[in-house]
């Protein structure tokens, strides 16, 4: 692993993945970006994580992939090609229809049982756009910059990026950022849905820590798998088989000992301690 690349660490159950190479923003080399689905099968199997949090060092989220790359035909070089095997915690049930969407990779983002937060503390370009959309929840700071680049660059909206921008704004607003190729910052960004919220530069991190840490110390974690699968089939799984599978979750839950700490520590108007069990 290019371990000095893209820098790994857990604290108060959250694992904090880092693109460490601010001298060029953060710009993406295959064997990073390989070293990024790593990181996140290692957090997705690690009971001690509840939530990952994915920011970048100094001044930039990610500048897209490196540009000495582009055009050299290794753009997925050293990139796991496989797909991960879904971590064994929690029950093998939760969640098991996310296999039919999601290969590769870039897949272990969306079927980790746990939560992924986007920290963009800064310029986002191209793949590191594509990386955010990959996420769950997405906050920035006041100066990110983003741009979904490839049009300008004579390719198609990469690994999924429009399905994915589509699905979170809406057809005429991913139409119009993939279209143009333009820029747009953080306070549009939000307006348009693309992410949560906006933060001053010197804010975002530490709202973006605290947000995670409390979904590690109060979100049951088994709830946390089956929430997060349930909302990225919730467009694709007619109603009446998401309410079925919703149901079956409901009653393996309740003879579980975090549904039981649940209504035990809210009785007695306490902090729970969940234990994945």
């Amino acid at each position: 692993m290019n371990d000095e690349h893209i820098l790994y660490a857990v604290s108060n159950g959250v694992a904090t993945i880092t693109l460490n190479r601010p001298d060029k923003l953060n710009a993406l080399t295959p064997y990073m970006l390989g070293d990024i689905f790593l990181r996140v099968r290692d957090a997705s199997a690690d009971e001690a994580v509840r939530a990952v949090l994915l920011t970048g060092a100094g001044r930039a989220f990610c500048a897209g992939l490196d540009l000495n790359v582009i055009g050299t035909g290794t753009s997925s070089g050293g990139v796991p090609t496989e797909p991960s095997a879904l971590p064994p915690q929690w029950g093998d049930d939760i969640g098991p229809n996310l296999e039919r969407f999601y290969a590769t990779g870039w897949r272990d983002f969306i079927v980790s049982r746990k939560p992924i937060i986007a920290a963009i503390n800064g310029p986002i370009f191209g793949w590191g756009f594509i990386l955010a959309l990959h996420c769950d929840i997405r906050f920035a700071a006041k100066s990110a910059l983003f741009n979904a680049t490839f049009a300008r660059l004579g390719i198609p909206a990469e690994k999924n990026a429009g399905w994915l921008l589509t699905r979170l704004i809406g057809p005429a607003r991913a139409a119009d950022l993939l279209f143009t190729a333009r820029r747009f910052d953080g306070a549009e960004a939000m307006d348009m849905g693309v992410v949560n919220s906006v933060f001053a530069d010197d804010e975002l991190q530490a709202h973006t820590v605290a947000y995670a840490e409390n979904i590690a110390k109060n979100s049951a974690p088994r709830s946390l798998a089956a929430i997060k699968s349930q909302i990225w089939t919730a467009i694709d799984d007619p109603y009446n088989e998401a309410f079925e599978a919703s149901d079956q979750e409901q009653d393996a839950v309740t003879e579980t000992d975090d549904f039981k700490e649940a209504l035990s520590s809210y009785k007695a108007k306490r902090s729970p301690v969940f234990t994945g069990r």
